[in-house]
This record gives structure tokens, C-alpha cells and sequence, in this order.
């Protein structure tokens, strides 16, 4: 074989090589594509689990201050009526892309507080309808927790909020 011959031969070679690197480029570049998707939708999906776990979480510290109310245990209800504030205005930053559409944790913020502030300074109320306003409050608190824990768990994992 001549030298000329063999130049084309390379030539020609070096052609389908380059081509082939093209297009298994590509192909790299595709599958990568495809695995940044699946693992953006992996990292959503166990943000979204672990949103509704903190919510379980905080439902159950609900249920602490419920029944701390129940048995008139004042220092006890007070410190979980404080500290379950103090966790709800954390996560419902935090966890705002995850939570239900049109989800306000502002009332159970708010009544967290008046817990507080009314087992704090004046314990607990003497006038059974003031006890029961102060239970409803608890129950609301820890049935919204509940209802959000719930809500999120169940949202299908494919859809955006």
C-alpha cells in the first residue's frame, strides 16, 4: 500500500473516529441530562418526606401540650407552647415550597403564643369556658398539624406545588 493510500486510509479513519466521539458525546451528554433531572426530582421528593415528617413531629409535640393543658402541668404546657412556636415559624419558612397551597401557620402561631403568654402570667383559667377556649385552641393546633402532615404525605410525588 502507498503512502497516499494510507493517508486516505487514516483520514478516513480519523473521520468515523471523530464522528463517533460526536456522537457518543452526545449520548453522554443525554444520559447525564436525564440522571441531573431524576436526582433534582429524588432531592424533592425526600424534602417533600421530610417536610411531612416535621410536621408529624410537631403534631406529636402538639399532642404533648394538649394534654399538658389537660393536666394542668403549667411549667410543662408553657415550655411546649413556646417551644412548638418557636419550631412552626421555622418551618413554615423553611418548608414553604412544600407546603399545601394556601396553608397559613399564622393562626396556629398565634394561639401558641396566647397559650403561652395567658398559662405564663395568669395559669391556668378558673372558668370552665375559658379552660374549654384554651383546650380548642390545643385541639386546633395539633388537628392543623395533623391535617398539614397528612396533606403533604399525600400530595403525589411527581407534582410541583
Amino acid at each position: 500500500m502507498t503512502a497516499v493510500a494510507w493517508n486516505w486510509l487514516l483520514t478516513i479513519v480519523g473521520a468515523i473516529a471523530s464522528v463517533a466521539g460526536v456522537v457518543l458525546s452526545w449520548l453522554a451528554w443525554t444520559q447525564a441530562k436525564g440522571a441531573k433531572k431524576a436526582a433534582e426530582e429524588a432531592a424533592r421528593i425526600v424534602r417533600t418526606r421530610e417536610t411531612a415528617y416535621e410536621f408529624s413531629r410537631m403534631a406529636a409535640d402538639a399532642k404533648s401540650l394538649l394534654e399538658a393543658v389537660q393536666t394542668r402541668q403549667k411549667e410543662k404546657a408553657v415550655i411546649a407552647a413556646t417551644d412548638l412556636a418557636h419550631l412552626l415559624m421555622i418551618a413554615r419558612d423553611r418548608r414553604a415550597n412544600f407546603l399545601p397551597v394556601g396553608f397559613s401557620t399564622e393562626l396556629s402561631v398565634d394561639n401558641l403564643q396566647r397559650i403561652g403568654s395567658l398559662l405564663a402570667s395568669e395559669g391556668f383559667p378558673e372558668i370552665s369556658s375559658e379552660m374549654e377556649k384554651l383546650l380548642a385552641r390545643c385541639h386546633q393546633i395539633h388537628s392543623s398539624l395533623c391535617g398539614i402532615a397528612g396533606s403533604v404525605e399525600r400530595t403525589p410525588e411527581g407534582t410541583e406545588r
